[in-house]
């Protein structure tokens, strides 16, 4: 799927069974007693494993509730459906989506229902409230003055993925420091292999090298925070000018796959599963995405990429609930149900993706990326520039960004064109 505080997120939220007097799943939430029923527009085709998860329990919730919850299977562009209706007409009571498109529609139209809610409400049967099952690090990024927007279901994260089955060294000693990387690079290249597979025609892939190496050389935050600059010209530092380089330097070293810069996806990302490439930076969609090609007896392994301050990027799938929506107690007493373990676990089991909820295992191909989630600090992929800025990506970096990791460009064009792009931007934007 192409598709990541000085007080406790889960303190906050369970303090809040007090103040909504001891809400439950049967309460759940105001403007509805949840006893009625729900529309419900989804994100996932009918025959995709997630909206087979999401049938069942839906099945389920109907026959012991009574909550009669009418289905539409959208697929990818829902929320398309739904804005139109935002400013009138009739809406979903509930959606799902990726957080990121989430937050450039319904939150920056300030047109979501706040889910504290939700989050202080039990897991029917469990004695545990959400806001215990989804992980605190998980919920930074689904909030907007403090209230959140979306309840997870579904984890996405970036990173390297490598056949540990081949490369048993690399998954012994994984490389920590940007240096250690590349002499891992050179080491393979030196002994006829292609270091890393990359589909060049794909413009957030590129960025995913770019981006990912600044958020681990600068921090999480500060990429974004370099975007909102109206000149442009706050690029321009040696941090900056010394991780572009070390970008730039993949390509003319020779560490991409011969033809990634001329290839259709998913070429690359094929030859990388059939064991013609030892590196692969995506997100956790890599081992379900190339398994139908990949050669027999791979073992997908997670990296994450390695720098100074080392994060994982990591975006959530999730439910929303539209601000004018007519049933929301309906729709959050659904998602409070869908937390359980039986219908939660099936994301893991079934979908083969990471949940919000650590108690649940792994898919074995994503624990890696579990144990990652774990032990780094959790980052925003692309560091939130989609979310933030809508349209700053396509108009403003990925041109420049395709030159300089395709080496077509030296930093320094890559810095004078990001920034007459970026105050082009700006002008046009505020």
């Amino acid at each position: 799927m192409a598709l990541r505080a000085s007080t406790s997120p889960r303190r906050l939220l369970a303090a809040l069974v007090t103040s909504a007097l001891a809400l439950t799943v049967a309460g759940c939430g105001g403007g509805s007693s949840g006893g009625g029923g729900l529309t419900y527009w989804s994100m996932w085709k009918e025959s995709e494993p997630q909206a087979k998860v999401l049938a069942d329990a839906v099945r389920a919730f109907e026959a012991e509730t009574g909550v009669k919850v009418s289905v539409q299977w959208q697929g990818r562009e829902v929320l398309k459906k739904v804005t139109p209706a935002l400013r009138g007409g009739d809406v979903p009571d509930l959606v799902d989506q990726e957080e990121n498109p989430i937050r450039a529609t319904l939150v920056q139209a300030d047109a979501f229902r706040d889910l504290s809610g939700v989050f202080a409400a039990e897991v029917p049967g469990s004695a545990k409230l959400v806001s215990q099952v989804v992980s605190d690090k998980y919920l930074g990024t689904l909030k907007k003055d403090g209230k959140p927007f979306l309840v997870p279901y579904e984890v996405i994260g970036h990173g390297l993925w490598f056949d540990s089955a081949a490369h048993a060294g690399v998954a012994a000693s994984p490389p920590k420091t940007w240096q250690d990387f590349t002499a891992l690079l050179a080491k393979s290249k030196s002994e006829g292999r292609s270091p890393i597979a990359l589909d060049g025609d794909i413009p957030y892939y590129n960025a995913y090298w770019t981006i990912g190496a600044l958020q681990n050389a600068l921090g999480p935050g500060r990429v974004s925070e370099l975007a909102k600059d109206p000149t442009g010209k706050a690029w321009d530092t040696p941090e900056v000018r010394a991780v572009l380089a070390s970008v730039r330097d993949l390509s003319r070293q020779g560490y991409f796959a011969p033809g990634f810069d001329g290839s259709k996806w998913p070429a690359v990302q094929e030859k990388w599963a059939q064991g013609q490439a030892d590196f692969l930076l995506m997100g956790s969609w890599a081992p379900s995405e190339t398994g139908a090609k990949a050669k027999s007896g791979i073992s997908y392994q997670f990296l994450p990429l390695p720098g100074a301050r080392q994060s994982v990027p990591v975006g959530s799938l999730g439910f929303t609930i539209p601000k004018r929506a007519k049933n929301p107690g309906a729709a959050e007493r659904f998602i409070a149900y869908f937390m359980k373990d039986q219908h939660l676990g099936r994301i893991a089991t079934e979908a083969k993706n990471l949940t919000p909820n650590p108690a649940l295992p792994a898919p074995p191909e994503l624990a890696g990326l579990a144990k990652a989630t774990a032990e780094l600090p959790i980052s925003r992929p692309l560091d939130g520039l989609e979310a933030d800025y809508p349209g700053y990506v396509d108009e403003v970096f990925y041109p420049a960004n395709d030159l300089l990791v395709k080496g077509k460009s030296e930093v320094d064009g890559f810095l004078a064109q990001l920034a007459e792009r970026q105050a082009n931007y700006w002008k046009k934007h505020r």
